[in-house]
């Protein structure tokens, strides 16, 4: 088996965050989970993925370790970070008072400012991008299930690649990018449906099934894909069709959409997006980072983006104690369309 860099601490061990873990583990990384108390149940009952990963309790004595507390980051040789994007200013300030200057950072969140951000705190080390395409969820306390398709993208660099090298026979392996700010760019367009799903109250599943929602989440993907290209910025197809493609395919009656597209997608029914979970319970969103950022590239590029800042102003307001959730054609009124 190759070497893999060791000891690999993922600071963020939520759903994403657990689950990648899970699956390097298997596959013979050393791996130290850095999150909150309430893993400590996994010593007694292990941790198992839905494509067949199972690690039973003796592997938190080998290669997997659970920590709550950031000074495991002084012995890492890689961290990876794997919170909401809420998080990551604490997350930055305790990478710089714990770990070596020279420890590289991968990071795995949602959206394009993350990557900026770690890359202004830690100007000196190798920070790499990552993109992780689908959504997991906690079928019980011990099991972890994907609810999408896709796999896991890192940009190259030399830490990635021995990474990458690694897990080349793991359960699913990883895949490394040249060119990875269009697959960001792809993946940020697909993350748009957040705020929609968020603001239907309904799971990814059922929301999709109704036009009216896939309408408004066409028409703010839209309008994204053209900002991007008045600013010349490239976005790879993140799953299986272009964006372009998809705004079609939203647009399509609903007995075309959910007999022949829907289907192909392998959404966990039960599955909601992590922005709508965050929107039930009271958290903050990650509106900033998605359509901030189209908002974002939007300004630099001198063009607009309507739509975006609609949705983007319905969240805020649903995060202060405004309407929190809207049929399909309330939430079309409510964007113009």
């Amino acid at each position: 088996m190759l070497q893999a860099p060791a000891p690999i601490v993922i600071f963020g061990a939520g759903a994403i965050g657990c689950y990648v873990g899970a699956l390097w583990a298997d596959a013979g990384c050393d791996i130290t989970l850095l999150g909150r108390q309430s893993l400590n149940s996994l010593r007694e009952t292990g941790l198992s993925t839905s494509n067949g990963v199972k690690l039973a309790p003796a592997a938190f004595a080998s290669n997997l370790t659970l920590a709550h507390d950031p000074s495991v980051l002084k012995s890492a040789r890689l961290i990876v970070v794997a919170v909401k994007s809420t998080a990551l200013p604490q997350v930055i300030a305790d990478i710089s008072a714990h770990s070596a200057p020279e420890t590289p950072i991968l990071c795995l969140l949602n959206g394009i400012k993350p990557i900026r951000d770690l890359r202004a705190a830690f100007p000196n080390r190798e920070i790499a991008a990552g993109m992780v395409p689908y959504n997991v969820v906690w079928a019980d306390n011990a099991t972890l299930k994907r609810s999408s398709i896709g796999d896991v993208v890192l940009e190259r660099t030399p830490i990635t690649a021995e990474l990458a090298a690694a897990l080349k026979n793991a359960v699913e392996p990883v895949a490394l990018s040249d060119a990875i700010s269009a697959v960001q760019h792809g993946k940020l367009l697909l993350n748009l449906n957040n705020p929609i799903n968020a603001l239907s109250g309904k799971t990814l599943f059922h929301q999709l099934r109704e036009r009216e929602y896939r309408r408004a989440y066409a028409a703010v993907l839209q309008e994204a894909i053209t900002v991007l290209d008045h600013a010349s910025i490239a976005h790879a197809k993140s799953g299986p069709l272009p964006a372009a493609k998809i705004v079609k395919m939203l647009r399509t009656p609903n007995w075309f959409f959910n007999t022949l597209v829907l289907p192909r997608q392998k959404l966990d029914p039960n599955s909601q997006t992590s922005m709508a979970q965050d929107l039930s319970a009271g958290k903050p969103t990650e509106i900033d980072t998605i359509n901030g950022e189209i908002l974002h590239i939007a300004q630099k590029s001198d063009t607009s983006a309507p739509l975006n800042a609609a949705i983007m102003n319905l969240i805020k307001k649903a995060e202060n104690g405004g309407k929190t959730q809207y049929s399909g054609a309330e939430l079309c009124a409510a964007l113009g369309l």
